[in-house]
């Protein structure tokens, strides 16, 4: 894994925008070093933010790390050395980054994050990335709740 900017490939792409996703109950363990299309560090780095957050799931695609809640829905990723982002539609605050994120990605509240910022004076990067995660997590679980009351109102 080179340590240049890789941009977001396009199957990575499509993955988190698409809305049929399948439950994600499990947690797939890292590939072969050759097949990451992320660095190894930042890998870690999301499993650390992510695997205290509720019963998150992990699944590669095109060789990054994609974060799902249990019941489908994609909520964080990651890719080259420096490029994460979440679904949590909060303001980036002190991991803003100057890379936007996608327009498809932006409109669905995907936002870019500074994965290794430095600490602030009032919380730790890790857990500002965790809050990005959590909140993430609660739409997920309240949209798919949404989407169950609306099928049983059918």
């Amino acid at each position: 894994m080179s340590p240049e900017r890789v941009l977001l490939g396009p199957g990575l792409s499509a993955w988190l925008v698409r809305a049929d996703h399948e439950p994600v109950p499990d947690w797939e363990p890292d590939p072969p070093a050759a097949t990451l299309q992320c660095d190894p560090a930042l890998v870690a780095r999301l499993a650390a933010v992510a695997r205290p957050i509720g019963r998150p799931g992990r699944r590669f695609v095109d060789g990054c790390p994609v974060i799902h809640h249990p019941r489908g829905a994609p909520i964080a990723t990651a890719a080259g050395a420096d490029w994460i982002a979440v679904r949590s539609g909060l303001p980036a605050g002190a991991l803003a980054v100057t890379r936007p994120p996608e327009p498809a990605l932006a409109e669905r509240g995907w936002v870019n994050l500074d994965p290794w910022g430095p600490d602030t004076a009032f919380a730790r990067v890790i857990d500002l990335l965790r809050a990005h995660v959590s909140r993430a997590y609660e739409l997920a679980e309240g949209e798919l709740a949404e989407g169950e009351l609306a099928e049983g109102d059918v």
